[in-house]
């Protein structure tokens, strides 16, 4: 079990979901035919233990909860197929500003660990770069994900697990041609 990386998605993996021009669509064709890859009910149901740890630890210092956004899972499991597979993330910056998150204010953790969703978080929890981010105030929207680990050692490496971590907007855009952009 080991941390993969932590990411700055502004400048690394900034991913977006099929909620924002279908970029999440574009990042999963982008793993190789005959990938054994794939998100299913129990890794879906796995993610959404591990939001649920993530939620007691935040509670405990005395944080604000995270919003699950089913665009920032998108992105996490962008991140998570690409991971697997061994092919790039796709750069979807746009996307997520677009989804209206700030910009340089969003991380992705990612681990290899067992199917245990606590495992991810005490690795998390261990490793002093990845810490800092669980503990930040201003992230208060989450995407979790994981998938099957296609070349595992072993049982403590059979999943990678990511979760995005993102600080929404809190103003309208001033632009028109902005799609958050409203008349006042």
């Amino acid at each position: 079990m080991r941390v993969l990386a932590t990411l700055m998605l502004g400048t690394a993996l900034v991913a977006a979901g099929g909620a924002v021009d279908g970029l999440c669509s574009r990042a999963v064709a982008a793993v190789p035919a005959g990938t054994p890859v794939t998100m299913g009910a129990a890794d879906r149901a796995a993610a959404e233990t591990l939001v649920d740890f993530l939620q007691k630890t935040r509670i405990q210092a005395n944080l604000p909860a995270l919003n699950r956004q089913p665009v920032l899972d998108e992105a996490a499991a962008a991140r998570a197929l690409a991971l697997a597979s061994g092919t790039q993330t796709p750069d979807l910056r746009q996307g997520l500003l677009r989804a209206f998150y700030v910009p340089m204010q969003d991380i992705a953790l990612e681990a290899r660990a067992s199917g245990d969703p606590g495992q991810p978080l005490a690795i998390w929890q261990d490793t002093a770069a990845t810490v800092g981010a669980l503990s930040t105030p201003g992230m208060t929207d989450v995407g979790v994900a994981r998938v099957a680990n296609p070349t595992p050692n072993g049982p403590n490496d059979a999943y990678i697990w990511v979760v995005v971590l993102a600080q929404p907007l809190r103003t309208p855009a001033e632009s028109p041609d902005s799609p958050r952009w409203s008349p006042k």
